[in-house]
């Protein structure tokens, strides 16, 4: 009898040390780092509650809830773990501008971080460019990107790169010209060649067989007539063609400087 009281003293004991504060930290912790981001938000969740002024455990929450796509839960968040937004410490203040960006309210990501205290005036800078790039407002990002104290900056100089890249665009203007002279061209300078040698060969082949016609039967014959209309049909669309292929040219384009952006912001912060 007295054995067993000895072992129900001891595992409560155990017990109770499993789940002291120290060590829901540290299973916090572990689970943050696993993967096992759900997990770890539950953890720093009852962390929180229980250590209410460590800003290392809301940063982790905020992190948690970020790395688990519990984007709405980890915003809603925020004024339960901070009264005053503009006096969030950096650490979970650059964790909740993550997760706005993350929920594409980019409005409320700029209100917030440009109202508060713990970014430096590079750091809101950096973050406005980084808010202008995803919204393809580049002659923005831009101006903003030379208001920024320190050139050098690792980020800066990474989005000075992809903004000159993204000047290096194809014209719809030029390539409706070029296929309305020749068809098929306008295609080809947006790297679109097998389209444009199908446009080529298409509206040249209805043109000969129209001209064939009309000069073996005369212009009364019908022939002639609908080789015609569908050649300038195509001829019509392949302008419209080249067009669309040029914007969704520049299009794809955008979305790989755009994710070279993202890589470079998650990499500096």
């Amino acid at each position: 009898m007295r054995t067993l009281l000895l072992f129900l003293i001891s595992f409560a004991s155990f017990g109770q040390d499993i789940f002291n504060y120290e060590n829901s930290r540290k299973y916090g912790d572990y689970l943050l780092k696993s993967g096992q981001f759900e997990l770890a938000s539950k953890e720093f969740e009852r962390l929180v509650y229980f250590a209410p002024n460590n800003d290392t455990l809301k940063t982790n929450l905020l992190r948690s809830y970020r790395l688990s796509k519990q984007t709405t839960l980890g915003i809603e968040k925020l004024p339960v773990l901070y009264s005053n937004p503009s006096k969030v410490p950096y650490a979970s203040a650059l964790e909740y501008a993550k997760l706005q960006m993350q929920n594409q309210t980019w409005a409320a990501a700029r209100d917030f971080w440009n109202q508060n205290e713990s970014f430096s005036a590079d750091d809101k800078l950096l973050l406005n460019v980084t808010s202008d790039i995803f919204n393809n407002n580049f002659k923005n990002a831009r101006s903003t990107l030379a208001q920024i104290k320190s050139p050098e900056n690792e980020l800066a100089v990474g989005y000075k790169s992809i903004l000159e890249k993204e000047t290096h665009k194809k014209s719809p203007a030029l390539a409706a010209l070029m296929s309305a002279v020749v068809p098929g061209t306008g295609k080809a300078y947006s790297k679109n060649w097998k389209d444009g040698i199908v446009s080529l060969f298409f509206t040249a082949g209805m043109a000969f067989q129209s001209y064939r016609n009309f000069n073996k039967f005369g212009t009364n014959n019908h022939r002639g007539w609908i080789y015609g209309g569908i050649g300038l049909g195509f001829y019509l669309g392949n302008i419209y063609g080249s067009v669309k292929s040029t914007k969704d040219y520049n299009r794809k384009k955008i979305n790989v400087l755009q994710h070279e952006a993202s890589a470079l912001f998650n990499t500096y912060y």
